[in-house]
């Protein structure tokens, strides 16, 4: 059983259609890429995000609308930036089918209605009840090269997660591999989950992907690739992930913003083999920053929004509170490897600015074989006898060292006695140190003043009492200039 969810390892097989689609990877990385050419739009749809955002898929021509079961789908309409067409399939029992794309299908709400020879779909969004039996909400959407997101409960979208990334964070452009194929399997009336699989194309890979997709208190996607390589590449990321970071409690109302805090996830999280559990929280560095952290094997990791209080963001309408945690727990051994950090400096909250990725150390001959499950919800459990890092602040002294103030806190930390934090500094000399009980949080405040030595410091912190290690390990890169 998974100690974190309680779930079998195993995961369930794909749809038998899925070998078939594997197949078709595999011959495609023998062959020469060839990109499919963008649509071309009128401009009233092209150069117009407005437009764009007028145009609706009417719910009554929804897949599976009228048939027994949970779910239903829609589609996206080409426009703005989204002009890569995608073939959609259905799949039911032994029949696969090619949905046409037809104007009928949209509203256009003041938009000149264009010619549909010209268009295909970009992408689409399973619904199933979420929050209510009463109604399909929004579960996923897939839509723009490898990229989904997804809902649990109560939730409003923020971070995203990706098939495949090559060259995040290298000096060489970036290569977005896209979903050039997308396939519905039909579920059964009971089903409490879907199926999607995806034929993914790029210049230097093609792959194979299979979806089970099952909404709830935590929406719950499992995950099987097959990714063959064309072309050499720097770096394979695995479970990719996108979010936003533009400030927090560490520069609270930065840019003269009238909110405390901004950002879609506030933290990384690594459980490695041996067991430590790690919390990296994010930043809007004063320069773009690339950071690898050595993670063989790994048991988990992901991108959390650890802080839900509303007070905390004041927005009413970006409801940053609700956005969701997004963690993998990989199937299987996955061998050496590293997780890789991009964070990229920023003004403003519409730029995605950090992401994430695991990245093997090499990719075999015939390919990579990934399976894992991906969760999105509030967060990753963490076992009650553990403490977790609930906040990190900052202050500059007038000496030019830095206080840092982080927080722990735990079910039954406050009874522990003789606690102790143990600090480690590198780029930098640690002046101070001290611990004490912060009971209005529920834990132990650690609070150490550090004098950088180089431009770039690494530190870390964790709890301790004489028996044992009681929190996770808070690590933090803090670059003192730009």
């Amino acid at each position: 059983m998974s100690p974190l969810l309680g779930r079998k390892r195993d995961l369930e097989e794909p749809p038998a259609d899925f070998s078939a689609l594997v197949e078709r990877a595999e011959g495609q990385a023998r062959l020469a890429y060839v990109a499919r050419a963008p649509m071309q739009l009128p401009e009233s749809l092209g150069k117009n995000y407005d437009n764009y955002r007028n145009i609706r898929f009417r719910p009554e021509q929804s897949l599976w609308r009228d048939q027994p079961g949970q779910f239903e789908s829609q589609f996206f309409h080409p426009g703005f930036y989204f002009r890569q067409p995608v073939s959609i399939f259905t799949i039911e029992g032994s029949v696969t089918r090619e949905l046409a794309f037809s104007t009928q299908l949209f509203s256009y709400q003041g938009v000149p209605e264009p010619k549909a020879e010209q268009l295909g779909f970009t992408g689409l969004r399973l619904h199933a009840p979420l929050n209510s039996e009463a109604y399909r909400d929004e579960v996923i959407v897939f839509q723009g090269a490898s990229y989904f997101r997804s809902l649990a409960r109560d939730q409003v979208y923020g971070l995203s997660a990706r098939a495949l990334a090559i060259d995040t964070g290298e000096p060489t452009p970036e290569e977005f591999p896209r979903f050039s194929e997308l396939y519905l399997v039909r579920p059964g009336p009971e089903d409490p989950h879907a199926w999607l699989l995806a034929l993914l194309e790029s210049e230097r890979a093609s792959g194979a992907y299979a979806f089970r997709i099952e909404p709830g208190q935590t929406t719950v996607i499992e995950v099987t690739a097959r990714i063959f390589m064309r072309g050499s590449a720097k770096v394979v990321g695995i479970a990719p992930m996108s979010s936003m970071y533009l400030f927090g409690e560490e520069s609270p109302a930065r840019f003269n913003d009238f909110r405390p805090e901004v950002h879609d996830s506030d933290g990384l999280i690594m459980w490695a083999e041996d067991g430590e559990r790690i919390y990296r929280p994010l930043r809007n560095p004063p320069r773009t920053t690339v950071v690898s952290f050595r993670l063989d094997s790994p048991r988990a990791f992901g991108l959390v929004q650890r802080d839900r209080a509303f007070h905390n963001y004041q927005d009413l309408e970006a409801r940053y509170q609700d956005r969701p945690s997004a963690w993998v727990e990989p199937v299987g051994d996955w061998g050496p490897g590293a997780l890789r950090l991009l964070e990229i400096a920023t003004p403003l909250e519409t730029d995605d600015n950090i992401a994430m990725m695991w990245v093997p150390d090499s990719v075999p001959e015939g390919g990579l074989s990934v399976r894992y499950r991906l969760s999105f919800g509030s967060e990753l459990p963490t076992p009650e006898t553990l403490g977790r890092v609930n906040a990190t602040r900052i202050a500059r002294l007038s000496t030019g060292a830095v206080r840092f103030l982080v927080d722990f806190t735990g079910t039954g930390l406050t009874e522990r006695k003789d606690v102790e934090a143990q600090v480690t500094v590198s780029g930098g000399r640690l002046l101070a140190q001290h611990t004490e009980q912060n009971p209005h949080a529920g834990g132990y405040r650690a609070v150490f003043d550090v004098l950088p030595e180089s431009k770039d410091v690494e530190l870390r912190a964790f709890l301790r009492d004489p028996q044992a290690v009681l929190t996770e390990t808070w690590s933090y890169l803090w670059q003192p200039s730009p």
